[in-house]
């Protein structure tokens, strides 16, 4: 627009400044001078119109993650969960240095997925609780990024957590909760819930929740009732947001252990399930990366819901993230499959059963 209004500018001066324009009419020549400071005058006071209305506007773009980052165990047995299993004693040998190896793994793939900055915040499941997290944000070079986290103390008997990650210039945490999920009798307990609410730059208060579904071991349909419990707890905590936020805008980020679903049933008229989409192209184009692969299968575990109450903050761009490194050859279903720490029992050095997924939310201030 700027840009415009100088082009026109020059053009009039340079226009009235031939010498034929005034012999036709010499009572404008009178006027030359006078002419020229006042439009000087009006473009001076568009352009900083201009500028001001820019200044009202400006977005700032973050970008939010979710990864599932597969057993990241601290490697310390702890005799109240059943964790014998990633300790250097117990049959996969796990260690300090292999854990430490697994996080710088994962601190590159989080800074790639910023495109050179670090995504404001980032959900995490399946790590071994604050021991992991201060080792990951304190000792390697995580510490960088200046992260702070939050992680949960649920009561899932492996003792894997949901965790956040996030940049405090930000996200300025104004509170963080975990809410327990009341399953079944008989169902092992599982993950709790994380809420943390932030102020952003906007002055707006972003909700994000944090979840980890009960799994699918023992069949979909069997665990189907562990899933429905745990995703009533959700609800009920995004449905509450609503009820004290004027503008809520929240997002729901996690591992559900079940495909994208559009049913307005599951997460009702108000959410927007941003990876429906993402599930239905793999259908077309099977070639194509989701978030997990299964017996040669990829699909969207790993999901986004969003309420976009407030107008200012607009969620936009859901996909899964991988680079080369991240992948290797799938022998038994052909393709490629996310490089895990282990494959089976043999270590293999990488990352893990699940690709991150990201959304880019722009800020308006």
């Amino acid at each position: 627009m700027a840009h415009r209004i100088i082009f026109w500018v020059v053009r009039f001066f340079y226009r009235l400044n031939q010498e034929h324009l005034f012999s036709r009419a010499s009572a404008l020549f009178q006027y030359k001078d006078f002419l020229m400071r006042f439009v000087t005058l009006i473009t001076f006071f568009i352009l900083f119109s201009c500028s001001l209305a820019q200044d009202r506007e400006n977005v700032q773009h973050q970008r939010v993650m979710f990864w599932n980052v597969e057993n990241a165990f601290w490697p310390d047995d702890d005799t109240l969960r059943l964790d014998d299993e990633y300790t250097p004693e117990g049959i996969r040998h796990w260690t300090r240095g292999r854990l430490r190896q697994k996080l710088l793994q994962l601190s590159r793939v989080i800074v790639a997925a910023g495109d050179g900055m670090a995504p404001m915040v980032v959900g995490l499941a399946e790590v071994e609780g604050d021991s992991v997290m201060h080792y990951w944000t304190h000792s390697t070079p995580l510490r960088d990024l200046h992260y702070n986290y939050i992680v949960s103390n649920g009561p899932d008997v492996r003792g894997i957590q949901t965790a956040l990650l996030y940049q405090p210039s930000d996200f300025k945490l104004l509170h963080a909760d975990f809410h327990r999920v009341k399953l079944p009798d008989g169902v092992r307990p599982t993950r709790d819930v994380l809420h943390a609410a932030g102020r952003v730059v906007s002055g707006d208060t972003l909700d994000v929740i944090v979840c980890h579904l009960p799994s699918r071991l023992g069949g979909a349909k069997l665990s189907q009732k562990a899933r429905d419990a745990a995703h009533r707890t959700v609800m009920h905590l995004a449905d509450s947001l609503r009820g004290i936020r004027r503008k809520p805008s929240i997002v729901i980020m996690g591992d559900m252990n079940d495909y994208a679903k559009a049913s307005k049933a599951w997460w009702g008229k108000d959410y927007t399930n941003l990876m429906v989409g993402l599930q239905r192209s793999l259908k077309r184009h099977p070639s194509h990366y989701g978030s997990h692969k299964y017996q040669g299968t990829w699909g969207f575990l790993d999901q986004f819901v969003v309420h976009a109450g407030c107008p200012r903050l607009s969620f936009s761009d859901a996909c899964s993230f991988s680079l080369p490194f991240m992948l290797t050859e799938d022998v038994t279903y052909l393709g490629h499959r996310p490089k895990r720490s282990y494959y089976g029992y043999e270590f293999e050095g990488g990352y893990s059963d699940h690709l991150p997924i990201l959304l880019d939310l722009d800020i308006v201030f």
